[in-house]
C-alpha cells in the first residue's frame, strides 16, 4: 500500500537547508520517491497559526520502501546536515 510522507521543516540555517534538499533530492531519485508537493507556509485559515516553515509531501510505494530510504547509509549521512539546517517533523500516512 502506498504511503505518504509529510515533512515539516522549520529552518535554522537556510544555506544548510538548501544543501540538504539538493543532496536528499538526488538520493530520493535513486530510491524512486515521488515528490507530490512542496510549499512554504503562508497562514492558517482555521486553527492555530504556525511559525514560518516548509512542507513537502512524498509518496513511497510502501512503508518498507520508506524505511529502506530513511535507514539507508546514504540518508543517515545527511542526518547531521538536516539537523543543523532545520527542525524537521517526518510523518507517514497510508494513502
Amino acid at each position: 500500500m502506498p504511503v505518504l510522507n509529510f515533512s515539516y521543516a522549520t529552518i535554522k540555517d537556510m544555506a544548510a537547508f538548501k544543501m540538504y534538499v539538493e543532496k536528499a533530492s538526488v538520493l530520493m531519485q535513486r530510491h524512486d520517491v515521488e515528490t507530490v508537493v512542496r510549499g512554504t507556509y503562508r497562514t492558517a485559515f482555521n486553527g492555530t497559526s504556525k511559525p514560518p516553515h516548509f512542507t513537502a509531501v512524498f509518496r513511497y510505494k510502501d512503508m518498507e520502501s520508506a524505511m529502506r530510504f530513511y535507514r539507508s547509509d546514504a540518508y543517515q549521512d545527511l542526518v547531521e546536515l538536516r539537523d543543523a539546517a532545520c527542525d524537521m517533523e517526518i510523518q507517514f500516512y497510508d494513502e
